[in-house]
């Protein structure tokens, strides 16, 4: 095939690749203008910060400027900042605003903290950036130019590159990059020690995983709200399939998480269903929850990482989380998604 007859048929595909940079850009480009900048330049008013030299990259979570989703989706794009980061050797450090980071993970084999009094917010020392995922556009070229485009901001001369983002480049090593950041405090590590215990111990179960956001009216986040006259059959429809899958193993408990604590309570008639109990918030939506309140999100992660498989179960209505693959993930626990 001559050269000019190849690059008129690869014209389509090269510019539904470029869809990716697109959003990402635009995004990036209305949010530094709009939000990001006016909001530093009043954060940076009579704000001195010192320097320690070198150019030091941030993973930032604020509760006015936050693009970063819910935990699996904040804790995704850290370990992609940091994989980014680590080949460059460029300093990484995370700012997680709300809840507190440290007060659920410490750092293990690299020391992510950053005071507040070390961030930079002067425009002229320091570039705030977005990068986001845009599930409308799903394909695996996105992570590539997430890498792509992360790596064009590490570029520029600040002191400072704060990054919000909820990229996910850096699945491939995810479980391993992770550990290298984090391990749970001491309160963590004992109530999700307690959970997988009291179910048979690490890999001895299964967990299933609903993500209902406002289907059930019960839980404070975006989406389509069911009627109260089609609930109660939509919650049926739910529970078979747990009952399903009891059928396959009977011996075995099967872990339940889910954002509708109503769906959980529901499920206290099936003897074999495990539920970890407490409410549980989407991180992104409500700012003002307990220290418990945000711990039962992380509880919930670690405990699903330690089963030997996870489901995550789909409809046109229930919202497609990354919550159950990342914690698959961690621990390499199988994982699937099913449909009822």
């Amino acid at each position: 095939m001559k050269p000019i007859v190849k690059n008129i048929l690869s014209l389509p595909y090269r510019l539904y690749s470029r869809l990716y940079y697109i959003p990402i850009i635009i995004h990036n480009f209305i949010c530094r203008r709009r939000q990001l900048l006016p909001t530093y330049r009043q954060l940076a008013a009579g704000k001195p910060v010192g320097s320690d030299g070198g150019k030091t990259v941030i993973l930032m979570v604020r509760n006015d400027t936050t693009f970063s989703g819910g935990l699996s989706d904040r804790l995704r794009g850290i370990v992609s900042v940091y994989d980014e980061c680590k080949r460059q050797g460029l300093k990484f450090k995370v700012y997680f605003e709300t809840p507190q980071l440290a007060d659920y993970l410490e750092p293990n084999q690299y020391d992510w903290r950053i005071e507040e009094d070390q961030i930079c917010y002067d425009a002229e020392r320091v570039y705030p950036c977005t990068i986001l995922t845009y599930h409308r556009i799903e394909d695996r070229r996105q992570p590539k130019v997430q890498k792509r485009i992360l790596r064009w901001y590490l570029k520029k001369n600040y002191e400072q590159i704060h990054v919000y983002t909820n990229m996910y480049s850096g699945d491939e090593n995810y479980g391993t990059l992770f550990r290298e950041l984090f391990k749970l405090t001491p309160d963590l590590k004992e109530q999700a020690d307690y959970h997988v215990a009291q179910l048979g111990g690490a890999k001895q179960y299964s967990a299933i995983v609903f993500r209902f956001r406002q289907l059930l009216g019960d839980f404070r986040e975006g989406g389509e709200i069911l009627p109260e006259n089609e609930r109660e059959a939509y919650i049926q429809r739910c529970m078979s399939v747990i009952e399903k899958q009891h059928q396959t193993s009977e011996n075995e408990k099967i872990l339940v998480t889910s954002d509708s604590t109503m769906f959980l309570n529901r499920l206290s008639i099936l003897p074999y269903v495990y539920v970890i109990p407490g409410d549980v918030v989407h991180m992104g939506f409500t700012y003002d929850a307990s220290k418990k309140t945000y711990m039962k999100s992380f509880v919930d992660y670690f405990v699903l990482s330690n089963a030997k498989k996870v489901t995550l179960v789909r409809d046109d209505k229930m919202y497609h989380s990354g919550f159950a693959l990342r914690a698959a993930m961690l621990n390499k626990a199988e994982y699937k998604e099913t449909w009822m």
